[in-house]
């Protein structure tokens, strides 16, 4: 416990850094997290934990794997950029492993308040993490993602150090957790200018109602440059399981920071369904503002 406690230390880097030359808007990733609305942070019990949460493997499933991809679309009209996301996680306490490959659009930063950004790369990383997690005491863990991140582009490729970190505790009835996504902040150089991928702290809690519902809240702690401006989520989410072999779910998030993008609500419907043994279909649709992650998600999921 030591060990990973001063690990977490080493890992968390000076907060005061230049801001980023570019915005970027990172697309959801998991389709069951998505089908929530994004309100994951304090549920994370499956392998897609490695991404939300790491510390949800803690008291997560005694073995989870997730392989999905989800497709999106943020901003006007039928020509609004493209955004996707492919991840592929496995965990079992206390170990975990993913890849994900995510392609999302970046653009100058406006000058002005409420600006909207002029997109003008598209940019794909490649990561590979593997976590450790570890309980402190009754209900509550720490976990750590330490990850590679690869990104290429017309001006060379490079890949990068990194890491998410994780806080959860677990309780009879609800679960509370705060997660710390791109804590080292990697950078890339690109056609148009340095991209930085930016840290990103988000916390969440969730309630289970009747053992059938479980209903969940996140919100950004940080604010995110985006292309069309800037952006600090908040989420609200449920989870039913109405029969035994299915699984339903819904959500919704808006922003919460100022200027133009205000409020800006994208709304979330998915479910699961099991097809052989543990073996799970996921799918979730989102649509709603414009300003937003509008798109679809489908995979594959195993938990025993």
């Amino acid at each position: 416990m030591r060990t990973l406690v001063v690990v977490i230390g080493l890992l968390i880097p000076l907060v005061g850094r230049p801001p980023a030359a570019l915005a970027q808007a990172e697309p959801p990733v998991g389709v069951r997290a998505a089908g929530m609305g994004g309100a994951f942070v304090g549920v994370a019990d499956d392998a897609s934990a490695v991404y939300w949460n790491p510390a949800g493997l803690a008291s997560g499933a005694f073995f989870g794997l997730v392989l999905d991809r989800s497709s999106f679309k943020t901003g006007d009209g039928d020509n609004a950029p493209d955004s996707s996301a492919l991840l592929l996680a496995a965990g079992s306490p206390p170990l975990g492993a993913t890849y994900y490959r995510l392609a999302f659009p970046v653009a100058a930063t406006g000058t002005g308040a409420g600006d909207r950004n002029t997109v003008g790369f598209t940019l794909v990383t490649n990561q590979f993490g593997v976590t450790l997690d570890q309980s402190l005491r009754d209900g509550l863990a720490v976990g750590v993602t330490v990850k590679g991140v690869h990104a290429t582009t017309e001006v060379g490729s490079r890949t990068a150090l990194d890491a998410d970190i994780g806080l959860m505790f677990s309780g009879s009835v609800g679960r509370a957790g705060v997660a710390v996504r791109n804590a080292f902040e990697p950078d890339f150089t690109t056609p148009i200018g340095i991209v930085r991928l930016q840290r990103r702290v988000r916390a969440g809690g969730s309630l289970l109602l009747r053992q059938m519902v479980r209903v969940a809240g996140d919100v950004d702690i940080t604010t995110a440059d985006t292309p069309l401006g800037p952006w600090r989520d908040a989420a609200v989410g449920a989870e039913a399981h109405p029969l035994t072999r299915a699984w339903m779910r819904g959500g919704v998030h808006w922003n919460t920071a100022g200027g133009a993008l205000r409020n800006a609500p994208i709304l979330s419907v998915g479910g699961s369904g099991v097809v052989y043994g543990s073996l799970m279909v996921d799918a979730q649709v989102s649509f709603g503002s414009e300003n937003g992650n509008r798109g679809w998600g489908a995979g594959l999921r195993y938990n025993f």
